[in-house]
């Protein structure tokens, strides 16, 4: 924009020195149409053509001519050549930015390989997750095997808490006495039996 801003202005000072120009031409055709009515006066009062005169006048108007034709377009060429060199600034410049831009850009092919990879990548998740769901036991079902456990293990209990119940009530604990006294009295007799038949000997 500074750029576009700076050529506009050049512009806008050549169309000032254009107007300039052509009143200072106009006050110079004035002065030639002057300077040329009083020759044309001058050569109408003699009698013999002033060449001469003429000559050099119409050099000096040549001259003064050339003159203000190269001091009106010299200032114009100048910023021609200096909106030219704007414009290639200008076209490197943009050519540098667009440049830029292609490099930060993501091709189609990239973003559609990018795409096929993301989709793969959550094909691999979701077969991941149902994989893992698949492997899980639902609470429910865990709940209902536990309390099946617990009802066995209960149930083993109160088969072992009857069976104990039902020897206690057969065998007691005053016949589990009797029968280690039976054995002892049993024992005692083989051994004195023993130490009889060892000392007989």
């Amino acid at each position: 924009m500074a750029s576009w801003a700076r050529l506009s202005e050049r512009v806008e000072n050549q169309g000032k020195d254009l107007s300039d120009l052509r009143s200072n031409m106009n006050t110079g055709f004035q002065q030639l149409n002057a300077a040329i009515n009083t020759l044309s006066n001058e050569v109408r009062g003699g009698s013999k053509t002033q060449w001469p005169i003429i000559i050099g006048f119409s050099s000096v108007t040549i001259t003064i001519l050339a003159g203000l034709g190269f001091l009106a377009l010299q200032p114009i060429k100048d910023n021609i050549a200096q909106i030219r060199e704007d414009a290639k600034v200008q076209t490197a410049s943009t050519s540098t930015a667009i440049a830029t831009l292609v490099d930060k850009m993501v091709s189609k092919d990239e973003m559609q390989w990018r795409t096929q990879r993301g989709i793969e990548d959550r094909q691999r998740t979701d077969s991941a997750v149902k994989d893992l769901r698949d492997a899980q036991v639902p609470r429910a079902e865990l709940d209902r095997v536990f309390a099946a456990y617990d009802q066995r293990f209960l149930d083993q209990q109160r088969q072992l808490s009857d069976m104990k119940e039902s020897q206690g009530s057969v065998y007691g604990a005053r016949d589990v006495i009797m029968d280690l006294k039976t054995n002892q009295q049993r024992l005692e007799r083989e051994l004195s039996d023993m130490k009889s038949r060892a000392g007989g000997s």
